[in-house]
């Protein structure tokens, strides 16, 4: 084995990286869904969006997780699911912070062990889905091909 090369083929890379990422994003989406009073309560203790925009933000925030993961783990539309990711997160991180620690989040929701930066790692992968495609496996490379 030559350990500066690939150990196999490189469109397996951002294969997996699409996967797991969006099934993350469905699963954090799908845990959100069910205690929509609490995520409305969190956006708005965080005091960064007027109390009707909050509403409307957290009732939104889940869907457009499952959305954008739903395509990620599909292949369908990479770039549309990778930029909803990016988004759903980013403004997460906005309204509260990375890692979220020792915030008003940090129980309920959004719970975090560490003050990690989990977030972070999760904003960059969904830059880099843009950036890289889908990979091996997914709807867009069969409608690429054919």
């Amino acid at each position: 084995m030559n350990l500066d090369k690939p150990i196999g083929d490189p469109a397996f890379g951002p294969m997996f990286l699409r996967i797991a990422l969006g099934a993350f994003f469905v699963f954090s989406g799908l845990a959100k869904v069910d205690e929509p009073s609490v995520l409305i309560e969190q956006v708005k203790s965080a005091d960064i969006l007027a109390p009707k925009w909050a509403t409307v933000y957290a009732i939104l925030l889940p869907y457009l997780e499952i959305v954008g993961g739903a395509l990620l783990v599909a292949g369908f539309w990479t770039t549309l699911g990778a930029f909803l990711t990016t988004l759903c997160v980013g403004s997460v991180m906005y309204m509260f912070g990375p890692g979220l620690g020792g915030t008003v989040a940090s129980s309920g929701i959004f719970k975090s062990s560490q003050y990690a930066t989990k977030e972070i790692i999760l904003f960059a992968a969904s830059i880099a889905m843009m950036f890289t495609g889908p990979g091996a496996l997914s709807v867009d490379r069969l409608r690429k091909q054919g």
